[in-house]
């Protein structure tokens, strides 16, 4: 029997007594943090996006009334054509890059961050030339009538001329994200808002220039958010550097694959607007638009908070999952489960209380437009909460590189599951078809969802039952992971754990030794240099032990603290060399060193031969310092 063998244990680590109990916990408490670090600024990032179109058609809807309001819906593909294109390279090029954040190759995250930006000036341009050739072809293919024809044409053509911005948006809104900076991405879109407010009145009200002053208001506040954003994408501690870009094929390739479940969303939208548009008016219900319309755009609100609670594991599930850290996918999920459906479920209650006046907001007075809204408002609340498990699934699958399961459940949501059924349904039930088709999309695709899992997990009994993790990638290694809080208590506590694992582990002693040395003396210099004396704050520690390779990963949330930076900027002072022995031991064993900030994390990850044939750097230290001794007998 092991060490630990009878123990009870904790994330990793067993523990005898009550007094140990307290000094080595679980590390959900690191990983519990960034979840709640990135969950309001995911929500109120996703929020700017929305509160532009809502602002929008507030303002149109006072203005134009429910000709306004339809003017909104038939331009929506248009704005949803660009914002698929700008997240299929923005969301694609971060979870490209945070994987490769995850595993140590900086190099890669700059020639993919170049490569977000050449791709969306090329697109950008290519959009604007063909969509200012074809602006008639353009209107007419959206349903514009005779009466619509001269609104649309406007909007369109403003937006067509300045979409660019929207694409470049994507790019800073992503990358903060990645780079631990979710703050200033939600920053990025409150100030994306509050320019298209004020644009707003320069073109609309003071100009008057209709629905086309609409449309470059809000290129006008992306294209300015943009400059802001990549303002902030700068510093020492920021992997992002512009490149010459190499092996450009095999990155666009990566880059729209991972970014496809993002950008197909969008598309996948504007198709089903398109298609409910089409519905509609072009089967004699035109009196029903405007009710589709204030749903949709009244319903973006809550959207924005469901794909914000959701958006909060993309990231941080990617770099985890670069790294192998299966355990913390699993707490990130079950955390940004436990909360989304909690705000998920009160804002449903709040939104079916107010469901009959949120039309007036909007300067609609016309009762058979409240009242049909009314009714479907109550549909959709009643859709919300499996709505966003659906979307936490998408972005699991977007961030574990399974592309082709996550598509699959985005054209099956708002598609298949959602236009085929309003169409069906309509014939018999009128706009009661379109609201019941809300609650079926998200029925059916939960159910194909679950199928689909079930299949797979058959087909290969190595996956997780429900998360598809392939054991493989940690099968047969051994993985000790926790956190150590920072008193002088904890970390002697940690230090003999560590011993014991590598013991158990048929680790040398001397590579015991120096791993165990290494790790008490960065725990030490941490809660020095980067953690707060005065509360309680953790460093999260992992060892990974595999055939060829020993991984030692040290991280925390405190202030910036490189070990090794500190080790190589003192060791030549009598203090610094005895303070960082075993930093200096184990840096010249190890295969590779890698620093960066993960999130905002410091995070350090030292690569260590396991059966390593060097000599061993102790013994080599002595052997020098007994020929100096002989040396100066001689003398």
């Amino acid at each position: 029997m092991g060490p630990w063998d009878g123990a009870e244990h904790i994330g990793g680590v067993s523990v005898n007594t009550q007094a140990e109990k307290r000094t080595l916990v679980s590390n959900d408490i690191l990983v519990e943090s960034l979840v709640y670090k990135y969950l309001f600024p995911s929500i109120f990032s996703m929020l700017g996006t929305r509160m532009s179109s809502l602002i929008n058609s507030l303002i149109i809807g006072r203005i134009l009334g429910g000709t306004g309001l339809s003017v909104i819906a038939l331009v929506t593909p248009i704005s949803l054509v660009y914002m698929s294109i700008g997240s299929l390279i923005g969301v694609g090029a971060s979870i490209v890059s945070s994987i490769a954040l995850g595993k140590g190759e900086k190099e890669q995250c700059a020639q993919v961050y170049t490569l977000s930006y050449l791709i969306s000036a090329g697109v950008g341009l290519l959009l604007t030339t063909a969509g200012l050739l074809n602006l008639d072809s353009i209107v007419g293919f959206l349903g514009a009538d005779a009466a619509h024809f001269p609104y649309t044409y406007d909007y369109v053509r403003f937006y067509i001329l300045g979409g660019m911005g929207t694409l470049f948006l994507y790019i800073p809104l992503n990358y903060l994200r990645i780079t631990g900076k979710p703050n200033l991405a939600m920053t990025m879109l409150l100030l994306m808002s509050s320019l298209n407010v004020a644009a707003l009145g320069i073109f609309v009200i003071v100009l008057d220039m209709g629905t086309g002053g609409t449309a470059l208001a809000s290129v006008t506040s992306s294209t300015l958010t943009f400059l802001f954003g990549i303002s902030q994408l700068r510093g020492k501690n920021v992997p992002l550097r512009l490149q010459k870009p190499t092996a450009v094929i095999r990155y666009i390739s990566s880059i729209v694959s991972a970014g496809s479940p993002s950008a197909s969303n969008n598309v996948c939208r504007a198709i089903q607007s398109l298609g409910m548009n089409l519905l509609f008016v072009r089967m004699g219900a035109g009196m029903y638009l405007p009710c589709y319309t204030l749903v949709s755009t009244a319903s973006d609100f809550i959207l924005a908070i469901i794909l914000g609670v959701s958006q909060t594991a993309l990231p941080l599930v990617g770099i985890s999952f670069g790294e192998r850290d299966f355990r913390s996918i699993r707490i990130i999920l079950k955390k940004a489960l436990t909360l989304g459906n909690m705000i998920i479920g009160v804002l449903g209650i709040l939104l079916f209380l107010v469901r009959n006046k949120i039309g007036l907001f909007f300067g609609i007075q016309d009762t058979f437009i409240l009242k049909n809204a009314g009714i479907g408002f109550i549909f959709f609340a009643a859709s919300i909460n499996l709505s966003f498990i659906n979307n936490v699934i998408i972005n699991y699958f977007s961030a574990t590189r399974r592309i082709l399961m996550a598509n699959g459940m985005v054209v099956s949501r708002l598609v298949l599951f959602m236009v085929a059924p309003a169409y069906l349904l309509f014939p018999a039930f009128g706009v009661y078809g379109v609201w019941i088709s809300l609650i079926v999309a998200e029925v059916a695709t939960f159910g194909f969802s679950f199928l689909i899992i079930s299949l797979v997990h058959a087909r290969n009994s190595r996956l997780s039952r429900y998360l598809l993790l392939d054991s493989a990638l940690v099968e047969g290694n051994q993985i000790i992971d926790f956190s150590v809080q920072n008193t002088t208590e904890d970390v002697a506590f940690a230090s003999t754990k560590i011993t014991d694992f590598c013991e158990e582990n048929h680790i040398s002693p001397q590579k015991t030794m120096y791993i165990s040395l290494t790790i008490e003396e960065m725990l030490v210099m941490i809660n020095q240099y980067s953690l707060k004396a005065d509360r309680i704050e953790y460093t999260d520690v992992r060892i990974l032990i595999t055939q060829k390779h020993i991984v030692l990963r040290i991280r925390n949330t405190g202030r910036y603290f490189n070990a090794v930076e500190y080790y190589h900027e003192n060791k030549n002072t009598e203090e610094g060399f005895n303070r960082t022995l075993g930093i200096g031991m184990i840096l010249k064993m190890a295969q590779e060193v890698q620093y960066q900030e993960t999130f905002g994390m410091n995070n350090l990850i030292i690569t260590i031969e396991k059966n390593q044939k060097k000599e061993d750097p102790l013994q080599k230290s002595n052997r020098h310092t007994k020929k100096g001794d002989n040396q100066n007998e001689q003398g």
